[in-house]
């Protein structure tokens, strides 16, 4: 697995000679995109800061794929044709999260950014359909991280496509557009949860997003996408497009290391989000998550400081969360996901507490 510390301190190199500032965690700055003022992301404290992820383990749950309530499927005239096999990789979910090789994972993303000599940071924890930092002075200047891909190369045609419709309503778009991004064929995959977040006030068209999770039909692998792919694209480990084999999840992934050392026992990815930061105080609060949370949840809260609750949405213990809190807040308010079973008593915590 990367040092998520070296991730961070690699990161704060990209971001220029403007320090970050303080907002629960060390922050990740992100600058110019779509004319927003001074956007920050910021990340979690101790040995997750860089990518402000908490990962956690996940517990096997038969009949992930539901009929009732579902954010939708694929359609079934999907054009599956608009792929080509990728030498050497499994077509479809069996080229999704396999354990790799540096040398192989090098290969393949030297595949995804033709011309690249693509060296990554850190020797072990390379799984496919993940993101990972790629080491400096690596001669692809454009990019500084490698999303791994799979086994299924989009074609010209649908990476236009996805690329005109960058935001999609329809869950045939939606699995169209995190298919080109992972190089895995997921048009007939199921969306098991997700959540959407549309902000029109002037300065905040960009924060738009959507973070779904889609479950392959035969329920033994997941994979996290966030849309549109270009905004959070691979701002860390795990984050931007992921694969979960469930039958293969193992004690290095996806799995990160909490602050004090230790590794939970559900998956989540979160990310601390700011807005208008001035100093150690933001304007507003855009935190962002996936995971996997106890099969008996019925509830996640995500809430920072003491600013309005947010439920995240939540399917049999899956669930993703873009959440908005307007109230200003300091390094001194901290972001809690935690969730709670249908009596409403406390299951767990989903991200490091202070």
């Amino acid at each position: 697995m990367e040092d998520t510390r070296e991730v961070s301190a690699e990161l704060d190199r990209l971001t220029g000679t403007e320090p970050p500032v303080g907002f629960d965690t060390a922050t990740v700055v992100t600058r110019g995109r779509r004319g927003l003022r001074r956007r920050r992301f910021l990340t979690a404290g101790g040995a997750v800061a860089g990518v402000a992820a908490a990962a956690l383990a996940v517990t096997l749950v038969p009949n992930l794929i539901t009929n009732s309530n579902d954010p939708g499927v694929a359609g079934a005239d999907a054009e599956t044709s608009q792929f080509s096999p990728v030498p050497g990789v499994p077509r479809g979910e069996d080229g999704a999260g396999q354990r790799l090789s540096k040398k192989e994972a090098e290969r393949r993303c030297a595949l995804r950014y033709p011309g690249a000599n693509v060296t990554l940071k850190g020797t072990t924890g390379f799984r496919s359909v993940s993101s990972h930092m790629l080491a400096p002075g690596t001669s692809h200047q454009s990019i500084f991280v490698c999303s791994i891909p799979g086994g299924d190369k989009p074609s010209a045609a649908l990476v236009a496509a996805a690329k005109a419709d960058p935001f999609p309503d329809d869950p045939a778009g939606q699995l169209r557009n995190c298919s080109v991004n992972a190089w895995v064929d997921m048009t007939k995959w199921h969306i098991q949860v997700s959540d959407r977040l549309s902000l029109t006030e002037k300065f905040y068209t960009g924060f738009s997003r959507e973070l779904l999770i889609a479950i392959s039909p035969s329920g033994k692998t997941a994979i996290a996408c966030q849309l549109p792919t270009n905004q959070i694209n691979s701002a860390g480990y795990g984050w931007g497009v992921t694969a979960v084999r469930l039958d293969d999840l193992g004690t290095d992934y996806p799995r990160i290391e909490w602050p004090d050392g230790t590794f939970g026992k559900e998956i989540a990815t979160i990310l601390p989000e700011g807005t208008d930061c001035n100093g150690a105080t933001c304007g507003r609060s855009l935190p962002t998550g996936w995971g996997r949370a106890p099969a008996n949840t019925a509830k996640i809260v995500v809430q920072v400081g003491a600013g309005p609750k947010y439920e995240a949405p939540v399917k049999d213990g899956w669930f993703t969360f873009t959440a908005l809190d307007k109230t200003p807040h300091t390094t001194k308010d901290h972001l809690t996901v935690r969730a709670y079973d249908k009596n409403g008593s406390l299951l767990t915590k989903l991200y490091p507490e202070h």
